[in-house]
């Protein structure tokens, strides 16, 4: 960023934060946030007594404010679920209060184990909290909300956020990051891969979402390399209530959802909750639109020592998109870079249900369990063509090609006696389509045991998955094939994966010290997988079959010096098998299996935290060894696929800082970054970048609250410059963007408001290079500037 840039962000981003703190700012008002210690939540009704007598309490999200005669005076806060706080308030400004939850009759407040909670897990991570999540989001897709997280890099392939969405944590894509929503494993048991255009909407329930880095605490699901995911959506409100929310933004951008909540039922012990959405976008890229229909349901069941939780999600997706970029001369073209065809169509449907249930059997005794069912269908499609004309150069290669068109779709046989050395031309096109239809079950059981100084979690992971993939094709431009085939839609391809994924796990927790924390993990996991291709055309009829048994340990240490120091320390080791594409491609009849080894990390940290006053500080360095590295390109002469290798060692390693100001109760400052290295470590590209990877990322926020029902905000976030290919010879070009928004609230009315990139600045998120006679680069644009706006009317009792 060069001076004037950074004149230019201080006047519009920082200036005006000391204005409003000199307008809004008053005499002898006392305010500030109250938090839980154990999992950084707000918290609510919480009483807030001075020594002279005036008092109040706190609202929904933590905050407070009351009136005082004098400074300094003595505060006191009470609340039944956290021990009574004093202290001395010497100015109006208090900022964040930490309360330490109640602990009554030996009974520790209870915590799932793969939960990170500051100050006693020894890991890197950061919670969205339900008041965040509502400032960030309009209508983009999950992993566009986090791009403002320390570590994470997001973009998307229409480049408004909306349809096919993609997120980085420290370098690594999302098949590498454990994914789970409300506890249940989310990432494709197949590719690794997830799909978040699936579940369009869904942060609209979400009650928040915890991004843990590096391997973290997860302790089941897909391997955590990069870190996990996990969201969790909400059920339970005190009161009834109906909300509607309309929206609508650049590109043709729409959204409307009813959600409805029952309220306390049956003396407080059920609770029934409802959504239904709809979100449309056209994209920035032309031939990129998208229509994503969700619904999601809910049922709590509240007893005297247990919980359950049963939830429905539904979403459903019908997407345009390309694969491939945009050329290098004509990314910087505002009119040319949003060109596009119409290439693949995607549709899906799928559907989550879920039963989270917690049982507390006494003061020692804990268990837990998840059960689930995951089901999917869908297909993509595309026009296909092939011909030749002999008349043309290269027409007898062309000839040849055709053949092996023909052969790839077991439609030569339909050929038969054709008279390939008269006939000079000829030509084929169809509609292909690949469909996919699967599901998973699992069950997730874990009992906790809870001693004055240690605590033991016991569980594990039954999941079995079964996909059924087949090909399809129709509309034939020859008549005369056309006839021969009598059905609507010709299978030229089938085949079923199966796997079978058993987790056992332990995880330990000691405190031998008042301040110290040891912890230790122990997961085995068993993959079964084998694969049944159907013997159809030229297809072989390979019946595949594999085993995996991963071991691996982790041990964390966590030192608390006081309240608002602490220093913690893990190792970690993680492994995983290859994607079922890396091992064979059983859709292409020239595919044959080859080899795949699985990956395996060391995940070396070190980090801690430093709170004084208003002022946060968070550190985190990591150091990751990654054998057998799978990696991808997009495949130029087969559009819509990869084509696969491997690095035999990699290296991940870099540093990451937080920094959270708020000086008043009127506005938030909140900075962090990443600065890091993912290089090749052997072989022909050592020491290499590995490709779009940014190795800088700085984010920054600042939010404004002049009054109770007005919020302002502002974004800020810089990406680094990215590698192509992996000799480094082309590059993504650095960028820095700025977003702006406003909340209002005026009793059952919320109005928001984003603008996003509003210097209107051209950039590009994702690229990919090659050779052929020459160097070629090609990128995906990021959209310039846009916006949403949206309207909510909630209806209460």
């Amino acid at each position: 960023m060069n001076h004037k840039s950074f004149l230019t962000f201080f006047f519009i981003f920082l200036f005006p934060l000391f204005i409003f703190q000199s307008v809004f700012a008053a005499d002898y008002v006392i305010s500030g946030k109250l938090l839980s210690h154990e999992t950084g939540k707000p918290v609510e009704y919480a009483n807030i007594l001075l020594i002279t007598g005036e008092g109040t309490y706190s609202g929904e999200t933590g905050d407070f404010q009351v009136k005082s005669e004098k400074l300094p005076v003595k505060v006191t806060i009470s609340h039944i679920a956290f021990r009574d706080t004093s202290f001395i308030a010497y100015s109006q400004s208090i900022g964040n209060i930490y309360l330490r939850a109640e602990v009554i009759a030996g009974e520790e407040v209870f915590v799932t184990a793969t939960r990170a909670v500051k100050g006693k897990s020894p890991v890197a991570f950061s919670t969205l909290s339900i008041e965040e999540i509502k400032a960030r989001y309009t209508v983009e897709d999950v992993p566009m909300i986090l791009a403002m997280e320390p570590g994470v890099y997001s973009y998307s392939e229409s480049g408004n956020g909306t349809g096919y969405s993609y997120v980085q944590i420290r370098g690594f894509d999302q098949s590498r990051i454990a994914v789970m929503m409300n506890n249940v494993p989310l990432n494709d048991n197949e590719s690794h891969q997830v799909y978040w255009v699936d579940h369009g909407d869904v942060l609209a329930d979400a009650e928040d979402v915890q991004i843990q880095r590096g391997i973290g605490n997860s302790l089941y699901g897909s391997s955590a390399f990069g870190g996990s995911i996990n969201v969790l959506t909400s059920i339970g409100a005190k009161n009834p209530e109906f909300a509607v929310n309309i929206g609508a933004g650049s590109y043709n951008t729409s959204k409307i959802h009813l959600k409805a909540k029952s309220g306390n039922l049956f003396d407080d012990k059920l609770n029934l909750s409802a959504r239904l959405s709809q979100i449309r976008s056209d994209g920035y890229r032309d031939f990129h639109d998208t229509v994503q229909k969700s619904g999601a349901f809910g049922i709590e069941y509240d007893g005297k020592n247990f919980t359950h939780q049963f939830r429905v999600l539904v979403g459903y997706e019908n997407s345009r998109l390309m694969w491939d970029g945009i050329f290098a001369d004509e990314i910087n073209d505002r009119e040319k870079r949003r060109a596009g065809y119409q290439s693949y169509i995607d549709d899906f449907l799928q559907q989550i249900y879920s039963v989270n249930s917690s049982w507390r059997i006494n003061d020692r005794f804990h268990c837990t369990n998840v059960v689930y069912l995951v089901r999917g269908e869908g297909y993509y499609q595309t026009e296909k063509t092939s011909g030749y004309d002999l008349a043309e150069d290269g027409g007898n290669a062309d000839r040849d090609d055709f053949r092996d068109f023909l052969i790839a779709y077991n439609l030569d046989n339909y050929y038969e006696g054709y008279p390939w050395d008269s006939m000079n031309s000829r030509e084929l096109g169809f509609t292909r389509r690949k469909w996919i239809v699967n599901n998973y079950f699992g069950i997730i059981p874990t009992l906790t045991y809870i001693r004055d100084k240690y605590r033991l979690d016991v569980g594990g992971e039954i999941r079995s998955y079964a996909g059924d993939h087949y090909g399809e094709i129709a509309d034939f431009s020859d008549p005369d094939l056309a006839s021969l085939i009598s059905r609507d839609w010709y299978r030229y391809y089938n085949y079923i994966g199966e796997k079978l994924i058993t987790t056992g796990f332990a995880h330990f927790a000691f405190e031998p010290l008042e301040k110290l924390k040891l912890i230790a993990d122990l997961q085995y996991q068993r993959v079964h997988w084998n694969m049944d291709q159907k013997k159809i055309g030229h297809a072989v009829g390979y019946q595949l079959d594999a085993k995996w048994n991963f071991v691996n340990p982790r041990l964390g240490a966590i030192y608390s010096f006081s309240d608002e120091l602490f220093v913690f320390a893990n190792y970690g080791k993680a492994q995983r098998e290859p994607a079922d594409e890396q091992i064979i491609e059983a859709d292409d009849v020239w595919n044959a299996p080859q080899k795949a080894s699985a990956e395996l990390i060391h995940d070396y940290e070190l980090g801690g935290r430093y709170r004084i006053r208003q002022l946060e500080i968070d550190l985190n360095l990591y150091r990751i060894n990654y054998k057998n590295e799978q990696m991808k390109n997009i495949d130029i002469e087969q559009e819509g696929e990869y084509s696969y290798y491997h690095s035999d060692a990699t290296l991940h390693q870099g540093l990451e800082l937080e920094l959270a100001y708020q000086p008043s109760s009127f506005w938030t400052l909140n900075l962090n970054g990443s600065a890091s290295q993912h290089i090749f470590h052997t072989g022909d590209w050592k020491d290499k970048i590995i490709p779009n990877v940014p190795c800088l990322l700085l984010n920054g926020s600042v939010a404004v609250y002049p009054t109770k029902q007005i919020t302002f905000f502002m974004n800020s976030r810089f990406v680094g410059k990215q590698y192509l290919d992996n000799q480094n010879l082309g590059t993504n070009d650095a960028y820095w963007l700025l977003d702006a928004g406003a909340r209002y609230i005026f009793k059952n009315v919320e109005l928001n408001f984003k603008l996003n990139n509003i210097l209107d600045k051209l950039y590009s998120t994702y690229g990919y290079g090659y050779e052929w006679g020459g160097y070629y680069a090609y990128y995906w644009p990021g959209a310039t500037r846009n916006g949403f706006i949206s309207i909510s009317y909630r209806f209460k009792k």
